[in-house]
């Protein structure tokens, strides 16, 4: 595996280039994109708000019940992992010379830590304390987007660990969209309604991992503006809300990257320290 660290490097770096070109490419189709992502946002809150309040309903809502496997003869989810890649001419060439890449740990064991990281990403998270402190109001898209900051911060940890972390990460992402479409069916919510909200959703999902994968890798002012963006759709005018979240999300970064590598590949369990709205500032 030493052997592979150089061009690890030399993929990690291209990978930032590549995001900080993008960033640059983006802000010409912002003007362009920004309006019809807007009123998407606001219809989908719209829809939201007929449930509310929804934090409340579902705080006790277990995701680790509300993902249903093949195996229990449920149909093909709508947001199923990828299938695995055909491996590329380079891996083939590292197997033939006996660089067989076995997994450190076994991929049955790797979907319920991806299933188990998931939980940890709802049920491990005080939701009352974020929408306080960001004026968010008690709804599924506001629940949504502080889950779904965790989830990336997850994604981003699990993405430093080669082939297991990928298989993790798969079974993370797919849980998260099972545990969706269910909690919104507990609700009562129609099912004409939850596809357009998982449409509008899965477009808001990647963008954010772009937006917030941008932030971390340059400074606070470019973090600060994926938040603005993502968490606050672009109409908090309280500076203060949104440095407190930036360095709750730096904290907390540094706290995932130092969990040890082997306890989250056997068993996904993320710790998170608590958010703290009254927390001084530095």
């Amino acid at each position: 595996m030493s052997c592979l660290r150089p061009m690890l490097n030399t993929a990690i770096r291209c990978h930032c280039r590549a995001l900080q070109r993008a960033a640059v490419q983006s802000c010409a189709l912002g003007s362009t994109c920004s309006t019809t992502t807007a009123i998407q946002m606001v219809n989908l809150q719209q829809t939201c708000d007929q449930y509310r309040p929804v934090h409340m309903y579902t705080r006790h809502f277990s995701s680790l019940s509300s993902v249903q496997y093949q195996s229990e003869g449920s149909t093909t989810p709508y947001y199923a992992p990828a299938a695995e890649e055909k491996p590329g001419l380079g891996r083939r060439i590292l197997k033939k010379l006996g660089f067989t890449g076995k997994l450190r740990v076994n991929k049955y064991r790797l979907r319920n830590s991806g299933l188990h990281m998931y939980a940890c990403c709802t049920d491990g998270i005080d939701f009352s304390d974020f929408f306080e402190a960001c004026g968010l109001p008690d709804t599924l898209n506001s629940w949504f987007l502080i889950m779904e900051l965790h989830v990336w911060m997850c994604l981003v940890r699990m993405k430093q660990e080669g082939e297991e972390g990928k298989i993790v990460c798969r079974w993370l992402v797919y849980t998260m969209w099972e545990d969706i479409r269910t909690r919104g069916k507990a609700m009562g919510i129609s099912s004409s309604q939850m596809t357009e909200s998982l449409n509008v959703w899965t477009e808001q999902f990647y963008a954010m991992i772009f937006s917030y994968d941008e932030g971390i890798i340059c400074d606070d002012r470019t973090l600060a503006g994926a938040v603005w963006r993502t968490v606050f759709n672009k109409s908090c005018d309280d500076p203060e809300k949104i440095e407190r979240l930036v360095a709750y999300i730096r904290h907390q970064m540094q706290h995932v990257d130092a969990l040890d590598t082997e306890q989250l590949l056997k068993y996904g369990k993320v710790p998170w320290l608590p958010f703290d709205p009254k927390m001084p500032l530095e």
